[in-house]
């Protein structure tokens, strides 16, 4: 994509998922964006919503009409998928904690799906029960994938990855109950601190000056559903590295979704170095290839002094995994 028109889709793709689409966009530069961020469904539901689909040029909105209807038909079976593994671990005596895509498509109406494009199907459960969780889905015919940790059947839209669950919520589950069936889901602030925490370290798009805008318009969706208390989970961060990795996101929240966030986000210079850096390499990816390439090596000086967890595939392992981790963006902006 041309550097000119990058910026420019990128704002028109923010308009849009705002319930406003831009005058004069490149619709074919905003689609293939709104493609490779996973966010077409969510950008016709946006539209819809807001009253504004039919302002739309009619191949353009009989494209994202087709994939946010395609999306739905998958939705529909994901939650149908969701709804036997939690009945089947009820029956087990085991009632599962629901992680990201999940949480939306368990909670939705009977007669409709979220738009959001969900992967797979996230569930926790407690340590002492992975094993007899794993065995009640494999009688339903799940079987692992070779070198990972998720489950898969022929017939299903997605995989189910089963982990086990880490006490380290910002706040504990709640039990919900929904047509006989039981689930744990954390709070709005839990699963805020999940998707910033996942992204910004476990991603590293800290280091690496990325942001997936997926997961940032969930925050923001998130903020406006919820009272999500930003400053108290400021208040929980271990150090100064995560909560400047937290500030970050939280710029960025507001800077493309307009989301209120506390005043003192902005204070440290750090952190708005880094939220520039993000900003500028998104919309010139180009020319802010220096920075993306000090973020990457950055990255991957970090990962490899932990190159022993790494290192366990054998070296022809990690140097293929340094090399994607250094060179793929995936859906990243």
């Amino acid at each position: 994509m041309p550097m000119m028109r990058r910026g420019n889709a990128l704002e028109a793709l923010i308009a849009g998922l705002r319930g406003s689409p831009a005058d004069r966009a490149d619709w074919h530069a905003v689609i293939a964006l709104a493609n490779r961020t996973l966010l077409t469904p969510d950008l016709f539901s946006s539209l819809a919503r807001a009253g504004q689909i039919d302002r739309l040029p009619q191949d353009v909105h009989e494209y994202l009409r087709f994939v946010h209807d395609c999306n739905r038909e998958r939705n529909l079976r994901l939650r149908a998928q969701l709804l036997e593994a939690v009945a089947a671990l009820n029956r087990c005596g085991i009632v599962p904690v629901l992680l990201k895509g999940a949480v939306p498509l368990f909670l939705s109406p009977a007669d409709g799906a979220p738009s959001r494009m969900t992967s797979d199907l996230d569930l926790a459960v407690e340590p002492a029960e992975e094993a007899t969780a794993q065995a009640c889905l494999e009688e339903l015919g799940y079987v692992e994938v070779a070198g990972d940790r998720g489950m898969v059947r022929q017939q299903d839209a997605g995989m189910l990855e089963l982990r086990a669950r880490r006490a380290n919520d910002f706040e504990p589950p709640v039990l919900v109950q929904r047509d006989g069936l039981r689930v744990n889901i954390p709070p709005a602030q839990s699963r805020a601190l999940h998707w910033i925490l996942h992204d910004l370290f476990k991603e590293g798009d800290y280091w690496r000056g990325r942001i997936d805008l997926r997961h940032l318009h969930d925050l923001a969706q998130l903020a406006e559903s919820d009272d999500v208390d930003w400053r108290a989970l400021q208040a929980s961060m271990s150090d100064r590295s995560a909560r400047n990795a937290l500030d970050t996101q939280l710029l960025a929240l507001h800077h493309f979704f307009g989301t209120r966030i506390p005043a003192r986000c902005a204070r440290r210079p750090i952190v708005r170095f880094q939220h520039w850096r993000r900003i500028f390499t998104a919309n010139h990816p180009i020319i802010g290839a220096p920075l993306r390439l000090v973020g990457n090596l950055m990255w991957g000086t970090r990962r490899l002094s932990c190159a022993d967890g790494l290192a366990r595939g054998g070296s022809i392992d990690l140097a293929r995994r340094i090399a994607r981790m250094l060179l793929s963006p995936g859906t990243k902006i």
